[in-house]
């Protein structure tokens, strides 16, 4: 994608792709009361664009604004403006996200979240929650919240067909629980002490035990169930387990030393030696095997956050004020989602053939 929205012929272009009712969107959610500087939703837009993308201050933003005849404002008013704006990037983010839909009915959505923080902050500030679909090449959905606002399996809309695929993250029960509820597969990979698993008769089963015997290139796949708490039911599925080889071992926990500056624990590296998973995929699905070959795709969220990290510079955030980082994040996502809806708009033979 080469256009540039500072400039009015791609800006044109690239309106295509926001709602047609995005006026109305604007003044519902607040973002636009009156209009007496700024006088569309469209324009408010394409400065809180130009604002989050180029990283641009509020007195170059002001000055930006009025060189272009969209408004003539003072860097308070503009701050005002960009406060104001969040609720509609976030409903124009939500319009942006592709329906998925697959032949076979089932649907893999890939699960994970970044950290982003303030400038100077002491730490994270902001996690980005994403969906990503292999089969479109994109994310399937998006959610900006707060950093204590942690990884969960139902924080994204799901529903039956989606296979929701995550790493140890997103094994908290309640989440499990919840996402089950609503109809969708589960696998995750999961902390041998950090999901509690049983048999269908009650008999507490503890993952180190089960792994033990396991030779390199041995699959254990065992039916069990998570056990209840205050929060979740219990929940019917397999734990799929495999024994790392030695020399893997070994670069895992030197990793992990030199990312947490001291020795790790004994559990610590006695769990490195395997990869856990639990799944709510019936067999005649996925086979043990499959279900490891499936989580093995994980790897592709990790490539889109390092592509748009370079294509949006998301990590950092210039802004201290809360409501204008808010308002930075969301217009890179905002352009990252245009990006995507451009790519996929783009048909060699010059039109989109109808799905059989």
């Amino acid at each position: 994608m080469t256009t540039d929205i500072r400039v009015a012929d791609d800006w044109s272009a690239i309106v295509g792709f926001l709602p047609l009712d995005i006026e109305e969107v604007a003044v519902d959610c607040g973002a636009l009361i009156r209009r007496r500087e700024i006088k569309s939703a469209k324009d408010l837009v394409r400065m809180s664009l130009v604002y989050g993308l180029d990283d641009m201050s509020l007195r170059e933003t002001s000055a930006w604004a009025a060189e272009r005849g969209i408004a003539d404002l003072s860097d308070v008013a503009v701050l005002k403006r960009l406060r104001r704006s969040v609720p509609l990037l976030r409903s124009l983010c939500s319009s942006l996200i592709p329906k998925t839909s697959s032949a076979s009915g089932l649907r893999l959505v890939i699960l994970d979240a970044t950290t982003i923080c303030r400038q100077r902050a002491a730490g994270p500030d902001f996690l980005v929650h994403v969906a990503y679909s292999p089969s479109l090449g994109g994310f399937s959905g998006m959610e900006l919240t707060r950093s204590d606002q942690g990884e969960r399996l139902d924080r994204l809309p799901c529903g039956p067909g989606d296979v929701l695929l995550g790493d140890m993250g997103y094994q908290a029960r309640s989440g499990i629980f919840q996402a089950h509820e609503r109809g969708a597969h589960i696998l995750v990979r999961f902390y041998a002490t950090s999901l509690p698993i049983e048999e269908s008769s009650g008999i507490r089963l503890y993952p180190f035990e089960l792994a033990e015997p396991l030779s390199v290139g041995q699959v254990l796949d065992l039916p069990v169930r998570t056990i209840a708490n205050d929060k979740a039911g219990a929940v019917q599925g397999r734990v799929v387990i495999v024994r790392k080889p030695e020399d893997k071992v070994l670069e895992g926990l030197e990793r992990k030393r030199k990312a947490k500056g001291k020795p790790l624990s004994e559990e610590a590296k006695r769990a490195e030696r395997y990869v856990m998973v639990f799944t709510t995929l019936p067999p005649e699905l996925a086979s043990g095997q499959e279900v490891l070959d499936l989580y093995r795709i994980r790897w592709q969220v990790e490539m889109a956050f390092k592509r748009i990290k370079g294509i949006i510079s998301l990590g950092e955030t210039l802004a201290r004020d809360m409501d204008l980082c808010e308002c930075k994040i969301l217009a890179k996502l905002l352009t990252l989602l245009l990006i995507q809806a451009y790519e996929s708009a783009f048909f060699p033979w010059g039109y989109p053939l109808p799905r059989q």
